[in-house]
């Protein structure tokens, strides 16, 4: 699932970064690079991607 557009960032990268800094949301993006680009993946309802990255970290707390 892309998570987002602009650095072609995909669940899978932002689910291996919580695990690795839990819902450290800065600590995530700073390892992934998303949202670093136009920003829209930080929002609930960007519709550039698949899943927006705030959905993608819950989704990843609730998985691990």
């Amino acid at each position: 699932m892309l998570v987002c557009d602009c650095n072609d960032v995909h669940y899978d990268t932002i689910k291996r970064a919580v695990q690795k800094y839990g819902d450290n949301v800065e600590a995530i993006i700073e390892a992934c690079d998303a949202g670093t680009a136009c920003e829209c993946c930080l929002e609930d309802d960007c519709s550039k991607v698949e899943l927006p990255l705030p959905l993608a970290i819950k989704k990843a707390l609730a998985e691990i």
